[in-house]
């Protein structure tokens, strides 16, 4: 009986080594793999970022002196807005409170003749009605006052003039004066960092664009520095001309 259990503790202790061994050699190999994994996405993670802080600062700065100038042209019309003073209602006030006094202090002696409840009261209002018609002569008073209405300034809101960006243009504006922006990204051949340079020449809609004269292409092809012929190579006139007709985008103004 020893001899068995001396041979299972043998068996046991020779299966544990075995598993010791064989769970080292995994671990080992399968060690390096996952060191090499993380090296090489550490490396792809950092060529990532260094891609995307190149492109982060290649990207063209906002232009925000158009929204500076109508704040400060809004901060101005707000100032010269005139508050009426309020109606001075101190010697009303004081005449109430001594009316209110007056009312407090009144005593109304009881008549030693009159014995009914209904005497007394006719007596009491007849004392009273003094009191009553004063007190309703204030509610007319009151009632009768008006506040004069704050003097008439321009709307601030109100579109400001305008203006074109260039002696000569037909259509490059100062802002956005016709409502939202259409999207020009629309157009094939226009990304998003060229819109942001049409919207600093002065063009945020297709019907600017489909009426350019050659003049006008021209001079915006001048403003594109890096993408110089894009206006002609990708058709945009053409282009403007078919999204303008949609009803997505926003109509042309009679005047402008």
């Amino acid at each position: 009986m020893g001899f068995l259990l001396m041979k299972i503790v043998a068996l046991l202790g020779l299966a544990a080594a075995c598993g010791a061994g064989a769970a080292n050699w995994w671990f080992r190999r399968h060690y390096e793999d996952v060191t090499l994994e993380y090296a090489r996405t550490r490396e792809e993670w950092d060529a990532w970022r260094r891609n995307f802080e190149e492109r982060l600062g290649s990207r063209p700065a906002v232009n925000l002196e158009p929204v500076a100038q109508q704040l400060a042209g809004l901060q101005v019309a707000v100032s010269a807005i005139e508050i009426p003073a309020p109606a001075d209602l101190t010697p009303l006030h004081a005449r109430l409170e001594e009316l209110t006094r007056r009312v407090e202090a009144l005593r109304i002696p009881e008549p030693p003749d009159l014995s009914s409840t209904d005497q007394r009261l006719t007596a009491i209002e007849h004392a009273l009605f003094p009191v009553q018609t004063r007190l309703d002569e204030l509610t007319g008073a009151l009632r009768a006052l008006r506040v004069p209405p704050p003097p008439q300034t321009p709307d601030s809101g109100s579109e400001p003039p305008k203006v074109p960006v260039r002696e000569g243009s037909r259509n490059l504006l100062t802002h956005p004066a016709h409502g939202e922006p259409d999207d020009l990204t629309r157009i094939k051949g226009l990304p998003k960092v060229l819109e942001h340079t049409l919207h600093e020449v002065g063009v945020f809609y297709f019907w600017q664009i489909a009426e350019w004269s050659a003049a006008d292409v021209e001079y915006v092809d001048r403003q594109l520095e890096d993408f110089h012929g894009r206006i002609e190579a990708d058709q945009w006139v053409s282009q403007a001309s078919e999204l303008a007709t949609l009803p997505s985008a926003a109509p042309r103004p009679t005047e402008h």
